[in-house]
């Protein structure tokens, strides 16, 4: 049977909650050696040590990052007018393009940063681009403490829960090996926000799930994409929902037909007595 080998998770130093609060060895003095907190064998982490430093402070050095400090670098001259044009201030749009490059260069702790503090001080309030693009990040490392922690936040401050975050909180926990967690997230967010990810998610999980042997949650998951089959608008849908519900309603990639392949390709079978 077709079966899906997990790589290892990423180091711990690149998982933003397992080093919140944490100095760590800095690589630059110690040739890139990076003791994990965990380790009863590492010495106990000490403020104000030589050669240890706040993953922050490793982030806004020149040397983590060539690329990010040229972004930081531009971002900083446009407001000071240094091409001899008029100073620009940045706006929502701006800060939420060096989140991205944030993350996109693991430098998770300068995101929240900009995010948390950075934004707040100049009078911009992060919208859903903010946040979903620190969720897609802490998903590919894996980081299901801060998925949950933000995803509660964009709640609390009623920003709001789009595809995109549904996306990213469904790959976090796949991405752990968590398929019963990726699906139940999927289903709480369809039901308590109105929203669902793109129908790529929903193979993703199938996927997962029959390529490690889960057939049950496979099976389970195909029960709910059944449920959407014969989901309802009522009076306190908006049209935007329904429509995004009908698109993934009527897509052939979801059909009866496309998950019996699906299933016969990992050996699996889907028969008549698993569909209502």
């Amino acid at each position: 049977k077709t079966r899906m080998i997990m790589h290892p998770p990423p180091p711990f130093h690149k998982i933003p909650s397992a080093v919140k609060g944490q100095n760590l060895i800095d690589p630059y003095s110690f040739g890139g050696v990076v003791e994990d907190p965990s380790s009863a064998s590492s010495p106990p982490f000490e403020s104000h040590h030589h050669g240890k430093r706040t993953k922050y402070e490793w982030e806004v050095e020149r040397e983590y990052s060539l690329a990010l400090t040229a972004a930081f670098a531009f971002a900083d001259s446009l407001t000071h007018g240094a091409c001899g044009h008029d100073p620009i201030e940045l706006d929502v749009v701006g800060w939420n393009c060096l989140i991205k490059a944030c993350c996109h260069r693991g430098a998770f702790h300068r995101a929240l940063r900009i995010l948390n503090e950075t934004m707040p001080q100049k009078g911009i309030e992060p919208d859903s681009y903010s946040y979903n693009t620190l969720l897609a990040g802490f998903a590919r490392v894996g980081d299901v403490a801060s998925l949950k922690e933000y995803l509660i936040r964009m709640t609390n401050k009623q920003v709001p829960v789009t595809k995109y975050t549904a996306q990213a909180m469904a790959d976090g926990f796949l991405n752990v090996g968590d398929v019963s967690g990726a699906s139940s997230m999927v289903q709480d967010i369809f039901n308590q926000h109105d929203t669902l990810p793109p129908y790529t998610t929903h193979l993703k999980i199938i996927e997962f799930a029959l390529s490690n042997g889960l057939i049950f949650e496979a099976k389970r998951h195909v029960y709910f994409v059944q449920q959407l089959w014969k989901w309802q608008p009522s009076q306190h849908h908006d049209k935007k929902f329904c429509k995004i519900v009908d698109a993934t309603k009527r897509n052939p990639k979801l059909s009866r037909k496309a998950l019996q392949k699906l299933f016969r390709y990992f050996h699996e079978e889907l028969n008549e007595e698993d569909f209502f």
